[in-house]
């Protein structure tokens, strides 16, 4: 399925699903989903899953991948991005 919500706001989508939220949003999807949010987003995927993530450097915003399984991404595991960088949100 597919699930989208605005500025702030939560989608939750499930296995091969897109969850997609804007600013400040949380986005999760399940195995093998895809999960995006805004500036200051969190995201979270299961096993298989991507996530797709925006900042704004203070020039231009800025639109950082990571891939479940891969450079420490763990699935079920919300993340956010600090200077770029995924980091789980506590």
């Amino acid at each position: 399925g597919t699930a989208t919500a605005g500025d702030s706001g939560t989608a939750t989508a499930g296995y091969a699903g897109t969850a997609t939220a804007g600013d400040s949003g949380t986005a999760t999807a399940g195995f093998a989903g895809t999960a995006t949010a805004g500036d200051s987003g969190t995201a979270t995927a299961g096993y298989a899953g991507t996530l797709i993530l925006s900042w704004f450097d203070g020039s231009r915003r800025r639109v950082v991948v990571g891939y479940v399984g891969e450079d420490g991404i763990e699935p079920n595991r919300p993340y956010q991005l600090v200077d770029g960088k995924f980091v789980e949100k506590r």
